[in-house]
């Protein structure tokens, strides 16, 4: 039988051998037992965690936290730089010193020629400019000698009274260039030459006092960054006599061309150098964004650079993940210089730091750190990340994550963790509202403090005014008519009655956008056309979804327009999402992100994921009108038919049923009643009326009745009984739900529950599905088919077959299982056969198309229980669960199948149940009332009822062996006034 209410651990032994009918003494081998016939709940899934990742993060004053000191991250392979370099191999091989390593190195870079023959390269270097800045760091472990012939020390000129003449110096040869100028400023100098002849270099453009335009940007530039970076707290040591070096006319290295600027880490002057190709011509913005990078620096070592931390580094996954916040963060820093000191450029380059946004929005569902390599990738336009974070906790942000990268040898997402942690939040909690800021674009909603709207926005009025500048270019992120530029996004009109399945691909940290716009003129006209909106985000603890609900610009109504959020709903306890009134002109953005991250850049963006997202748009309930009725119970008898009739078959029967539950009955044609049965204990009784312990016990039966007489219908045979709906394997079983007329067969639910483990309560429900029986041979189905199983409900607690419900459907009731306050669950059918018709499943909203996202209806019924329709409404009849053990039978009434019941009445108090019960035994119980519709009529109903014991002795003095008469249906008749 189902589980009924709080069954405590008492159960009686069922073995395998017993689920096919062997002697109930068959002990298993571990000595465990459980009740006879007892069930249990089916599995439902556990409520997410949940409320917890849809809370405001808000930020608390900020305490460090410290690392797990367990976490170590595995040791990265050397680097690699294809098959045609030489001398790192060799010197990975032992083959090599540092030292060598490094001057051998440095001679690639600088004169090929001169590296030993075995030791040149045969081919193009892989990633030539990772290469340099490999040997640049291996500099700093050198020997003071090779580590200043690598590193020289390059002094600033002086200046002259009359002016600037930065090429009146010697030449100076470097990497394979020679520099016949330099101009310094300050802390900093920069190598370079004017472009004519042939040669490259910056314009011949020339201030009055003689210094190339360019050059004296580059250096005005770098003056006023690293004077407001080290306001933001960054540190720069002043060194005397050796200045920071940018050189500029870096366009090849190793012979392969260079497109982009980049920093070594250990370069001129023993300390980090920006080195830069001539194509770079953003003489304001590019030294601000290198020369963060300069500052990064600082952070990478508390000491010096070591062989350890370069392999890390260079050779595995490291470089790409570190990069990644470099850049993503040197964007975000250059546009606060500039924010800083007043936001404009002398050149017109302070929008230049969010010219790759579109890197990122444009592919929305890629890596949270996804890195396309040096100079290029999505990396670039990541500043958004540091951007949003500062946001909501506070400038020191961004520093904070590299003091974490730095005292604790943390990557990027490791260190954004912790730093977020120090301010009592949870980065993964936050990724969603990243992910809805950047869907907007703009400033926040106003809310009252502490302001948990803040979370969905940017004060940056840069992200309205010029971020989405970036995007109008591109189709997937233009506006499309719900207002202005934004992500890309899937964009889908949905009609009511629409039900899809999407399956997006994202990286972990990506996100997916979809907008599902109301069509005008369709849904229930008595609500404006409306219906309710309906996604099913699935339950995942890596997922995080919300919707975001407003009109398009221009809109009628009182929905505020994009980008105004009007109203951000979350999933509930089983990952639905649910927008009533759902008309036009509203739309409903959907915004889903994978919340696991990889501290690895190459891993993340290697790990695919598909997310399974079902949408649709359910019209309101129609519930039918009635003249509603309590259930008056104006007289009752006890002990009536067929209850005498079974008991005196049990009695004589020879290898017939002697006890059983669920009692379920199905009136056929001809005027006989089968009765549908779980475990049953077969005959015979020994003389005296007790059970022998040899009697066997079978998971299912049928009982036909023709009048007095019952006859039993099993598989198997008389002296090997099977059930009469047997096994799929050796670890599983089928208990009985109601039954019906179908196509002039029977047609019968069945719940298949699976064993999983060796004790006595190890096993759960597995799936449902529906036998068809021929009516001249009830002994075994001639067809077994799946039910809807994907909840875990175990449906078929009743039906109401589509002859009686009133509108050509047929309801199928289940329940949604606990130990008390068990819950309704509904589903219904067109017409009659269960399996080849397409299912609905009962929500407040509406009939959904989608079993998960079935809801609970009426709190309080058992496992098994009966609607019947009466005098032009419907009676619930149900055990009451709200207490455990209860002896209460309830009833309700409706106008409609699926509710809402009312008038909650007790029918009948069971006596049996409890140590104050007719048995006057603490193990008998009482439990699954339900009526039968063929036994009843007009104001008058038959219900039945099932007794049993918790005793799980399997001896002669075992309850269900000394008195057989405990584990058999009760039967009593009712008459509603």
């Amino acid at each position: 039988m189902r589980k009924i209410l709080a069954m405590g651990t008492a159960a009686v032994t069922l073995a395998a051998a017993v689920l096919v009918g062997s002697p109930s003494q068959a002990v298993p081998p571990d000595d465990t037992t459980r009740r006879v016939g007892d069930r249990p709940a089916p599995t439902t899934p556990a409520p997410e965690a949940g409320a917890d990742r849809y809370k405001a993060q808000i930020a608390k004053p900020y305490q460090p936290v410290a690392p797990d000191p367990k976490a170590k991250r595995p040791k990265a392979d050397r680097p690699d730089f294809g098959p045609h370099e030489k001398i790192v191999r060799a010197y990975h091989r032992g083959q090599l010193s540092l030292d060598d390593a490094v001057r051998y190195g440095t001679m690639s870079v600088d004169s090929p020629a001169s590296v030993p023959a075995r030791l040149r390269p045969t081919g193009a270097i892989e990633d030539p400019a990772t290469y340099l800045t490999y040997l640049s760091m291996l500099s700093a472990s050198a020997t003071p000698a090779t580590s200043r012939a690598v590193t020289p020390t390059l002094a600033a000129p002086t200046a002259t009274a009359a002016g600037y003449d930065d090429c009146a110096a010697e030449d100076y040869e470097y990497i394979g260039v020679t520099y016949k100028c330099r101009a310094s400023a300050g802390e900093f100098l920069i190598l370079y030459n004017v472009a004519g002849g042939g040669q490259p270099g910056v314009p011949a453009d020339y201030n009055p006092n003689g210094r190339a335009k360019a050059v004296q940007y580059m250096l005005n530039s770098l003056s006023m960054a690293v004077s407001e970076y080290r306001a933001m707290g960054y540190p720069l040591p002043v060194r005397a006599d050796k200045p920071y070096v940018l050189v500029y006319g870096v366009n090849s290295i190793l012979g392969q061309p260079n497109t982009a600027p980049f920093v070594l880490p250990f370069g001129l002057n023993q300390q980090p150098t920006i080195l830069v190709p001539t194509s770079e011509t953003r003489w304001d913005y590019m030294p601000r964004h290198e020369l963060f990078h300069v500052m990064q620096y600082q952070y990478w070592d508390k000491s010096s650079v070591s062989l350890d931390f370069l392999w890390q580094l260079v050779g595995g996954k490291e470089f790409g993940s570190m990069n990644w916040w470099m850049e993503s963060t040197a964007e975000w820093a250059a546009h606060q210089t500039y924010v800083r000191t007043g936001g404009l450029s002398p050149l017109s380059e302070h929008n230049d730091y969010a010219r790759n946004v579109s890197r990122v929005l444009r592919k929305p569902g890629q890596a949270l750190n996804s890195w396309g390599g040096l100079g290029e990738g999505s990396q670039y336009g990541s500043f958004l990340l540091p951007a949003y974070l500062t946001e909501r906790t506070d400038g020191a942000f961004v520093r904070r994550t590299w003091e974490n990268v730095r005292n604790h040898d943390h990557l990027p997402i490791e260190a954004i963790r912790k730093t977020v942690e120090g301010y009592s939040m949870n980065f993964k909690y936050m990724l969603l509202d990243y992910h809805i800021a950047n869907y907007r674009l703009t400033k926040a909603n106003a809310a009252p403090p502490p302001d948990v709207w803040g979370r969905y926005g940017y004060q940056d009025p840069d992200a309205h005014n010029v971020w989405r500048t970036f995007l109008y270019s591109y189709s997937e992120t233009a506006d499309d008519g719900l207002g202005d530029a934004r992500p890309a996004r899937k964009k889908h009109t949905v009609p009511a009655g629409t039900h899809t399945e999407y399956h997006d691909i994202l990286r972990k940290g990506g996100a997916v956008y979809h907008d599902f716009w109301a069509k005008a003129q369709s849904g229930d006209p008595d609500c404006g056309y409306c219906s309710t909106l309906m996604v099913d985000t699935t339950k995942d603890p890596n997922r995080s979804s919300a919707i975001i609900v407003w009109s398009p610009k221009g809109s009628p109504g009182n929905l505020a327009e994009y980008p105004t959020i009007e109203t951000v709903k979350y999933p509930d306890a089983g990952g639905l999402i649910t927008v009533s009134n759902f008309a036009y002109p509203m739309v409903a953005t959907l915004v889903t992100t994978w919340t696991e991250l990889d501290i690895h850049s190459q891993d993340a963006d290697d790990s695919p994921k598909t997310f399974d997202t079902y949408m649709e748009t359910t019209l309101p309930l129609k519930e039918r009108s009635c003249a509603l009725r309590a259930p008056n119970v104006t007289s009752r008898t006890l002990n009536v038919a067929p209850e005498s009739t079974f008991n005196s078959y049990a009695a004589t029967t020879r290898d017939g049923w002697t006890g059983g539950d669920s009692t379920y009955s199905v009136k056929l044609p001809d005027g006989r009643i089968i009765w549908l049965f779980s475990d049953t204990w077969l005959g015979p009784l020994n003389s005296n009326g007790t059970r022998p312990t040899t009697a066997p016990l079978v998971n299912n039966t049928f009982v036909v009745q023709n009048g007095n007489s019952l006859t039993t219908y099993h598989g198997g045979t008389a002296g090997a009984p099977r059930p009469i709906m047997g096994p799929t394997s050796t670890t599983t079983w089928y208990w009985i739900g109601d039954g019906h007329l179908s196509g002039g067969q029977l047609q019968v639910v069945f719940q298949e529950y699976l064993k999983f483990g060796p004790g006595g309560w190890d096993f759960r429900f597995n799936r449902n599905v529906v036998a068809d029986f021929d009516l001249s041979n009830l002994h075994a189905p001639v067809r077994v088919r799946d039910l809807p199983s994907a909840s875990g409900v175990a449906w078929g607690s009743a039906l109401l077959p589509a002859s009686r419900s009133g509108d050509g459907y047929t309801y199928i009731y289940g329940v949604d299982d606990s130990p008390t306050h068990k819950q309704m669950r509904i589903a219904r059918v067109q017409g009659s056969d269960l399996a080849s018709g397409t299912w609905q499943y009962y929500t407040p909203w509406g009939w959904t198309f989608r079993e998960q996202n079935a809801r609970n209806m009426l709190t309080g019924i058992a496992n098994e229980y009966s609607v019947t329709p009466w005098n032009g409404q419907y009676l619930l009849l149900s055990q009451d669960s709200t207490e455990a053990f209860s002896g209460r039978i309830m009833a309700y009434t409706s106008c409609s199948p699926f509710g809402p019941f009312h008038h909650r009445t007790e029918v009948y108090r069971m006596p049996e149940p409890g140590p104050y019960g007719s048995y006057w035994n603490p193990n008998v119980i009482s439990y699954n009332a339900h009526v039968h519709a063929s036994l009843s009529s007009g104001n008058t109903f038959v219900a039945s009822y099932n007794v049993n014991s918790m005793d799980t002795r399997v001896s002669p003095e075992g309850d269900h062996y000394r008195d057989p008469g405990i584990y058999r249906p009760r039967f009593f008749r009712f008459t509603l006034g």
